[in-house]
């Protein structure tokens, strides 16, 4: 699958990219801006030629931020690598940095987000589930029925559950890894019913354990502050949204941290600016009482948003202790860590190709078996790493039920894997 997506998917992508460059030096008049932008298309158009000849990858330049000297100590100490010879998880996270550069280094383009069309573009497609997720929503918390704030009814564990999912869900759709979606195809993955015929597909559920931990500490006074890694901008962050409104409302979170990137990254994961799209969108296609509630939860201080440099770095979630002490020590603290989409997976569980019967915890290194802390991972399955499956007859079923290892790519099964840090 590596070799897949160098040979194939990059290329396409950084042709996406160029497309948007085209489309927005055509709705300029004559300029300095214009000439910038004509030379940044200039650049991807090599950079894409780069790698379809399988060129050496060279050295990023320094445009004044710390992570450049990372990139190019970790490049050094891998040798000579070239496009189609490099580690998978280095790769691509070296793609996005070279592109980013084409930004960073420019006069009138240093905030552009290549990917925002994309972005949009899906989240407008969505329109029908996002309405129709947001009106299940508001049945839910409002329902009097329902007892979201008591977790020691059984309901309340069927609420858990039910929206935890949806926030698993919403991963179904990643512009990166999925790049010739219909809109009658990423329709099709989305929505309740998509979800209740999805559900028998979580091959590795820990949502019980989750759920047994937080009905155990509910009732202390401490405040239960929870940190949300996003993945992806549009529909899933709207599911993520939705989510991070119920854990307040439910009072499972005292408040909730949303952990996005700090500049454009694997094409759809989330920037703070995606987040204003999004309360924007909503009260445009009329959920302005939702869009007013969680605009109402940013004011009070009761969800924030944050961006880390160390979220755009090739490294894997292993070397968090010592690249990112303070994040690390940060997490620790945290009541729980809810980690978002197949990449912080892949960072997570060090991108490594792991029997698929080792245990999540085992798999985590340093984050794992007394760590402090509390991760929770929810992720559909869109690449080869993936761990926790209860037996090898399990893998064998799955590998009759979705040939070719089908079930780890195509993003048709998920997990939800937790592990308590002890």
């Amino acid at each position: 699958m590596a070799q897949e997506t160098a040979k194939s998917r990059w290329p396409t992508l950084v042709q996406g990219m160029i497309d948007d460059v085209c489309i927005t030096g055509a709705e300029l008049r004559p300029s300095l801006a214009l000439e910038e932008i004509k030379s940044i298309q200039k650049r991807l158009q090599r950079l894409r030629e780069e790698i379809i000849s399988d060129d050496k990858l060279r050295h990023l330049e320094d445009d004044g931020s710390a992570d450049i000297a990372d990139y190019n100590r970790l490049l050094l100490n891998l040798g000579k690598l070239t496009w189609l010879n490099c580690p998978w998880l280095y790769g691509e996270c070296y793609l996005y940095r070279r592109v980013q550069l084409l930004f960073s280094t420019s006069s009138s383009w240093k905030e552009y987000d290549v990917f925002k069309r994309q972005k949009d573009s899906t989240l407008v497609k969505s329109q029908k589930a996002v309405q129709e997720l947001a009106s299940r929503f508001t049945q839910v918390i409002a329902n009097p029925a329902l007892p979201v704030k008591s977790l020691d009814h059984e309901l309340g564990r069927h609420v858990f559950v039910e929206l935890t999912e949806l926030a698993l869900w919403g991963n179904a759709t990643d512009l990166s890894l999925l790049t010739n979606l219909s809109l009658e195809e990423i329709q099709a993955l989305q929505g309740r019913a998509a979800i209740e015929k999805s559900q028998r597909n979580i091959i590795d559920n820990d949502i019980l354990d989750v759920w047994n931990y937080l009905r155990k500490t509910q009732l202390t006074k401490a405040k239960r502050n929870i940190d949300i890694v996003l993945d992806n901008a549009g529909f899933e962050l709207f599911a993520d949204i939705l989510y991070t409104a119920y854990l307040l409302e439910s009072g499972l979170g005292t408040s909730i941290t949303l952990h996005a990137k700090c500049f454009p990254w694997f094409v759809s994961d989330a920037l703070p600016n995606d987040i204003d799209f999004l309360l924007e969108y909503l009260q445009s296609i009329g959920l302005s009482p939702l869009a007013t509630q969680i605009k109402g939860y940013l004011e009070l201080g009761l969800i924030r948003v944050e961006v880390n440099p160390f979220w755009t770095t090739p490294y894997s979630f292993h070397e968090m202790i010592a690249e990112a002490p303070e994040l690390f020590q940060r997490l620790q603290d945290s009541y729980l860590t809810i980690w978002k989409g197949d990449l912080n997976y892949r960072k997570l569980t060090r991108d490594g190709l792991w029997p698929h019967t080792t245990a999540f915890k085992s798999s985590l290194g340093p984050l794992g078996q007394g760590s402090g802390v509390k991760i929770l991972a929810l992720r559909t399955n869109k690449s080869d790493t993936c761990v926790g499956i209860e037996s090898e007859e399990k893998v064998k079923i799955l590998n009759r039920e979705a040939p070719g290892m089908a079930w780890v790519r195509n993003g048709k099964y998920a997990v939800i894997s937790f592990s308590d840090g002890s």
